[in-house]
């Protein structure tokens, strides 16, 4: 592919902020960034990721697709080193910020550009999960390359001889699946939608309007909240879900009706092809939906039988959300994915999987995770690898054996646990697992704030992506001032 050049944007310099300690410290995290960005290549290979397919096209369309790639990759990293925070909420940071502008290539001489939230959201999803393992690959090669990490500015390549792994649930954001409120979601849901097409000036005959309809269920949901503390509270509770499910078979009716109003007459809405087609496909995905929570509700409530895990129904809008027993205290039961995760002695995760269905056991997680490493080009290979006593199997040490990889996995049986607390490696190893439950709540709450906004497993993935590239991007900008720094007290 021919070589494409970006011209540097022209722009004023940035308004000084003395005797600011925090911003000067967060404002040396960006620079370094933004120069290994440019050092490291990933920048290079963001440009030739866009232009797959866009061979045919003019220099001017080309230069067009890079620059427009350079600055999804840069929004994204900042978003999330930011907290992960809305699109809405970092197209103001953009255009509040010189420095986050800058560092995002969308400030020029006459103003900020393409910050629009909008903007933000399709820069989210302009690469694919495997572009950006690809670029990881690169990130974590470039860092524990010792030729490589000098040329990105780096004095010593990160050590990545070591892997040490967890896994965690990442909590999908829904609200706790209670029965009568899934049946409360698929009627307001509905109910929004009919609202939109009465709004645009189609209107089929209905005895009230959608409000009506909505404050009925809600009453609805709140009597049967209540019930519980009044006698004979089972019985009221199947007499009030006869009630729900009748008020949302009603409200299904209507919004079938609604829709082939729209589907026929949408040219006369005001809404283009797009938006009506959104509309109708809202309404088809809940009233597919209706049978599954009322046959739900039924079983637990009317018949007072329980529903497997594998075949609950947890959200009507995140189908691929699971059941997570964690046993942990204040929270046993956990609604997500599971989340795998390796980090380095030093910090940087190296590698990552979420899993969509309910995930295999540790050591088929251990085994994909060595897998996917193992196809990095570094010069170190993997020599050791600690875990908690979940990954501890004869399987697991056979593989580890297998491949001539020091096992710090912590035993299962307490006098093996024992005797292996002799061992230095085995107890250093050990201890700095313990590191890794802090690592994981840092990813968790630190860069993706707490619980991802996401919706649907593809963009929670894409997620969790970006959030583990721009976490390794922050601890190398961490290395690169440190060394600044010792650099500087050697020469006074």
């Amino acid at each position: 592919m021919n070589q494409i050049a970006i011209q540097s944007l022209l722009r004023p310099a940035l308004t000084p902020v003395p005797r600011c300690k925090d911003y000067a410290v967060f404002e040396q995290t960006v620079q370094n960034i933004d120069r290994f960005l440019s050092d490291s290549k990933l920048e290079s290979q963001v440009i030739d990721m866009a232009l797959e397919g866009w061979e045919a096209c003019s220099a001017k369309d080309q230069q067009r697709r890079a620059a427009y790639a350079v600055r999804a990759l840069r929004v994204e990293v900042l978003r999330f080193l930011l907290g992960g925070i809305s699109f809405r909420g970092m197209s103001k940071q953009l255009g509040s910020s010189e420095l986050l502008a800058d560092f995002c290539r969308v400030r020029e001489l006459d103003g900020i550009r393409n910050i629009s939230k909008s903007n933000v959201e399709r820069y989210s999803k302009l690469f694919s999960e495997e572009q950006i393992r690809g670029l990881h690959q690169t990130l974590c090669e470039v860092a524990g390359n010792a030729d490589l990490s000098g040329w990105a500015g780096l004095e010593k390549p990160f050590e990545m001889g070591t892997c040490l792994i967890d896994g965690t649930c990442l909590e999908a954001n829904i609200h706790f699946p209670t029965d009568w409120v899934l049946l409360k979601d698929v009627a307001l849901t509905l109910l929004k939608a009919i609202n939109l097409i009465r709004q645009a000036g189609l209107r089929h005959r209905m005895p009230q309007g959608p409000e009506r309809y909505a404050r009925q269920m809600n009453g609805l949901c709140m009597r049967m909240t209540h019930s519980r503390r009044r006698a004979h509270s089972r019985k009221e509770r199947k007499k009030i879900l006869r009630e729900i499910k009748k008020l949302l078979r009603t409200v299904g009716g209507h919004a079938l009706r609604h829709r082939d109003l729209l589907e026929q007459l949408w040219e006369q809405s005001g809404y283009s092809a797009k938006e009506a087609e959104q509309i109708m496909a809202r309404i088809e995905a809940m009233e597919a939906q209706i049978p599954a929570v009322i046959r739900q509700a039924h079983e637990r409530i009317i018949g007072e039988r329980q529903v497997p895990n594998a075949q609950k129904i947890l959200s009507v809008h995140e189908p691929d959300v699971q059941v997570i027993v964690r046993g942990k205290a204040g929270k046993d039961v956990e609604f997500g994915n599971t989340l795998f995760l390796c980090e380095s002695t030093e910090g940087l995760l190296l590698d990552w999987k979420l899993y969509r269905d309910r995930a295999p056991g540790e050591y088929v997680q251990m085994k994909e995770s060595l897998q996917r490493q193992q196809a990095f080009d570094l010069e170190q290979p993997i020599e050791a690898l600690g875990a908690d006593r979940g990954f501890a199997s004869q399987a697991a040490r056979r593989l580890l054996a297998g491949q001539d990889i020091y096992d710090a996995m912590a035993p299962r049986q307490v006098d093996t646990m024992v005797e292996r607390m002799q061992e230095p490696r085995f107890v250093q190893l050990q201890r700095r697992r313990a590191g890794t439950e802090g690592r994981i709540g840092t990813l968790k709450n630190r860069w993706q704030g707490g619980r991802l906004r996401a919706k649907g497993f593809e963009n929670r993935a894409l997620a969790v992506g970006w959030s583990v590239l721009s976490h390794n991007l922050w601890q190398i900008a961490k290395r690169l001032a440190q060394e600044a720094e010792q650099r500087q007290t050697r020469a006074a």
